[in-house]
């Protein structure tokens, strides 16, 4: 059972409002931190000798529970109801993934990263890096492909966590794929990231998810189940970082949100960094996974929607809707001197386009049969610039 890790960022608006992330990694975050009470350490981890990590330990713990609008979600002690599946099948995922990097980005492969693994019917993962450390002379995919390395080997049982005493089974636990994936990245950097799972037992999709990349399920042609965005404020959203002495400053795991949403054979789950959601609407998403049977075809026009969408300056886009219901527009000035005269009436120009960023989609296909076995596919290169993650 093995995993990819791709190069696949969150980097500031081409609009004319231009918010840095990476600016919250300096405020926003130290102060968030301390609303959180620090919980007890457990299960001390192993180092992964070439990034000189530390032994630390990891546990998850309770968080709050997005509810999305329409869509089915879960909550009690957990915040989080699990619902009986039907019995006499085993579901597993095919999944395959398109990622395309800024165009500006392409020659070093762009700042997200992702991974798609077959462990326990099907798991996967994406990291958005944020672009504004590369004014501090770092590379923001690096920190986004650890987190997606690390990630992939806790939920495999692989790397430094092969001797690790585990139960028997799959281990279903993507808050601690994060949590282990943060407290041992150490290399500079941050990134917002989403971990998801199949539970094979349970028919269920579990999914944690911190920051604005995110994902939906579909069913029937509607959004059934989705993940909401956490922001300390517009277009800053909750991330993991490193800087890379002090991990614990930042954001962390017990933050994430957790789901556990039911599926059926037949079921489509679309996963992407905010490249996918800031660019396209959540009908343009449906048409595209419920007009393409095979899902790389399906991730292959969304993520080629995303771009054409990202790169023209008269689209309104969810991202600039989000902005201008933020209060968020053009200067005074640009509004006036855009502004033109349609159906006898006068109009200042509004605050439009696409947003150009990184753009990850990954698209899983819920199956059913009496084995375990999952079909893996993966975007070429020269859908993205993607090659594997080795750490040295």
């Amino acid at each position: 059972m093995k995993s990819s890790v791709y190069r696949s960022s969150t980097t500031s608006a081409s609009y004319k409002v231009e918010l840095y992330r990476f600016s919250s990694l300096k405020r926003g975050l130290l102060s968030s931190r301390s609303r959180f009470k620090q919980k007890e350490e457990k299960n001390s981890r192993y180092m992964l000798s070439w990034f000189g990590y530390r032994a630390v330990d990891s546990e998850t713990s309770e968080t709050s529970m997005a509810a999305p609008s329409g869509a089915a979600t879960v909550q009690p002690d957990f915040r989080i109801r699990e619902v009986s599946a039907n019995n006499g099948f085993i579901l597993y995922l095919k999944t395959a993934c398109c990622y395309l990097p800024h165009p500006d980005k392409i020659s070093y492969g762009g700042e997200d990263a992702h991974f798609i693994s077959s462990v326990g019917g099907g798991a996967c993962g994406v990291a958005d890096g944020v672009g504004g450390w590369q004014e501090s002379g770092v590379n923001p995919a690096d920190y986004s492909r650890g987190l997606m390395h690390v990630a992939s080997m806790y939920l495999e049982g692989t790397g430094p966590f092969s001797q690790e005493q585990r139960p028997p089974g799959p281990l279903i636990d993507p808050r601690g794929a994060l949590h282990a994936a943060h407290m041992r990245t150490r290399v500079a950097g941050s990134a917002t990231a989403c971990v998801m799972q199949l539970d094979q037992a349970r028919r269920m999709l579990v999914a944690a998810n911190l920051g604005d990349s995110g994902f939906i399920v579909v069913r029937g042609g509607k959004v059934i189940a989705k993940s909401k965005p956490l922001q300390h404020y517009f277009d800053c959203p909750l991330q993991f970082g490193c800087y890379p002495d002090y991990v614990e400053a930042t954001d962390t795991a017990d933050m994430a949100d957790l789901y556990r949403v039911p599926l059926q054979p037949g079921d489509i789950v679309v996963a992407g960094s905010d490249g996918l959601w800031d660019n396209a609407f959540e009908h343009e998403i449906i048409e595209a996974v419920t007009t393409n049977a095979d899902a790389q075809q399906a991730a292959n026009k969304l993520a080629a929607l995303a771009r054409v969408h990202a790169s023209d300056p008269e689209f309104a886009s969810p991202y600039t809707r989000e902005a201008l219901s933020q209060g968020l527009d053009l200067p005074w000035w640009e509004k006036l001197f855009g502004a033109s005269f349609k159906n006898g009436r006068f109009q200042l120009r509004q605050l439009t386009g696409g947003k150009q960023d990184d753009i990850t989609v990954i698209v899983s296909q819920v199956h059913a049969e009496a084995s375990d076995a999952l079909q893996v596919e993966q975007c070429a290169p020269n859908l993205g610039g993607a090659s594997d993650f080795n750490p040295k």
